[in-house]
């Protein structure tokens, strides 16, 4: 009797931690599917993006070759020879990504050759292209071949995609052994509606996913293109976003560990019981009334100081100790023995060497937690950033991230992407520091 049991009690042990687990999985899973989706989503092209019903994984990666010959043709001089490939170049890889746009061509790659020499190549990433076509030279145009031959605009492209020419021969030969399951398409695309001065040789193409993932890098430099008047951001890209974000956290990490400590350790240590209490009631009342309530009464203060669309209006804000991590603070001040203050105090110690010297160096859990938890909560900041700021260059992430999407030309997958690079680095953070900030909670007292 006693084994049946045991038996039984081992059986409903295991079938507890088996649907433990599997629901553990599986509401795991339900939680991390729109970041995997996300994540997907921003390696599609831009037609994939929108296919109905959507699919969870990106679309194998085309990388084309197209090979043209202009050995039949008569050249005055190399000028010349250059200027008919540079208009060649563009026909194919604009018509191309235009009329392609479905078959997930992620790069286009375009070489001359004359005489058994190659003298041309150029290549471009299906994201480059389209950023030309909905921000760039081809902004609001059609696609069609006088539109991107008129005037310099061909010259101008060639430029921004990159190319190189040389009448001696590249240092590079036309790829071979590739398959040839786009030629027919080409053909017909490049002969009935962009028609070459050169002779359509070959088309070669494929399987290359890498691709998928070099899309991030156009992403960051979109907003070079979305926002060109703005000297910072056309040249540094979304990286101008990044770096005001860094500075205006950096700044709340040390603000807030600083300013936090030395409220707690005054409450804690040179105020009466009753007045510390009274003090720190300010700060946790503090903490009850709804930003809502005084948003627009603080934006017209700061603006009467002067501290609206800079710097300054980002930062001051933190300058304010917040009240819950000052509570954490005293907590762990008050749990200080009292022996270590009276014995510096006979040294002749003073309150700032008791406050630099024995509660900071033993407040490191509480540091790194009040650190984290301010990157954590600051980093996804939105509507304070919004409105005190008007000039571009002093937008944080997620106010970029939302003027960028409100553009009219900005694709799904690119603000897909850039909401992934916008995520992925409180997602790292937290990862690489979960057990440091176990340890912080479990130092500072607080119950998980």
């Amino acid at each position: 009797m006693m084994n049946k049991n045991k038996i039984k009690c081992d059986f409903s042990e295991r079938l507890l931690k088996f649907c433990a687990v599997f629901f553990s999985l599986l509401f795991a899973a339900l939680m991390l599917y729109p970041l995997i989706f996300a994540f997907s989503s921003s390696m599609k092209d831009n037609a994939k993006i929108y296919d109905i019903p959507p699919k969870l994984l990106p679309d194998a990666a085309n990388s084309i070759s197209v090979v043209l010959d202009y050995s039949d043709l008569n050249f005055m001089n190399e000028e010349e020879m250059k200027d008919v490939m540079m208009q060649d170049n563009i026909s194919t890889m604009f018509g191309l990504n235009y009329k392609l746009a479905d078959s997930s061509i992620m790069e286009i790659h375009v070489y001359g050759t004359y005489k058994g020499k190659t003298v041309f190549h150029s290549r471009a990433h299906q994201m480059k292209l389209q950023m030309e076509r909905d921000y760039g030279i081809y902004a609001s145009s059609a696609i069609k071949s006088n539109v991107l031959l008129h005037g310099d605009r061909y010259k101008r492209a060639c430029e921004s995609i990159g190319y190189t020419f040389d009448t001696n021969g590249l240092p590079l030969s036309v790829p071979t052994g590739l398959e040839n399951n786009f030629f027919n398409d080409v053909s017909h695309i490049l002969s009935e509606k962009y028609p070459l001065n050169g002779s359509l040789v070959s088309v070669g193409n494929k399987i290359k996913n890498i691709l998928n993932l070099e899309s991030f890098k156009y992403y960051l430099q979109m907003p070079s293109y979305i926002y060109p008047e703005s000297e910072h951001i056309a040249k540094y890209g979304f990286m101008t976003f990044v770096i005001n974000s860094i500075i205006v956290i950096g700044f709340a990490m040390i603000a807030q560990v600083i300013l936090c400590s030395i409220c707690a350790f005054v409450i804690s240590r040179l105020l009466s019981r009753k007045a510390g209490n009274f003090v720190l009631l300010f700060f946790m009342g503090a903490m009850m009334i709804p930003f809502a309530s005084i948003m627009l009464p603080q934006l017209i203060m700061y603006q009467k100081m002067g501290a609206y669309n800079n710097y300054t209006a980002l930062l001051l804000p933190f300058l304010y100790p917040y009240g819950f991590y000052v509570y954490l603070y005293k907590g762990f001040f008050d749990k200080i023995p009292s022996s270590y203050f009276e014995a510096a105090s006979l040294d002749g110690a003073s309150n700032l060497y008791l406050y630099t010297k024995i509660c900071m160096p033993l407040s490191k859990p509480i540091i790194s937690l009040i650190a984290l938890q301010t990157f954590i909560g600051n980093w996804n900041d939105f509507f304070w950033a919004w409105m005190v700021t008007e000039d571009q260059n002093l937008w944080t992430l997620n106010v970029a991230l939302y003027n960028i999407s409100n553009n009219m030309g900005t694709k799904q997958n690119a603000l897909m992407g850039l909401s992934i690079v916008t995520i992925t680095p409180v997602i790292l953070l937290s990862i690489l520091f979960s057990r440091q900030l176990k340890q912080s909670i479990i130092a500072s007292g607080v119950k998980e």
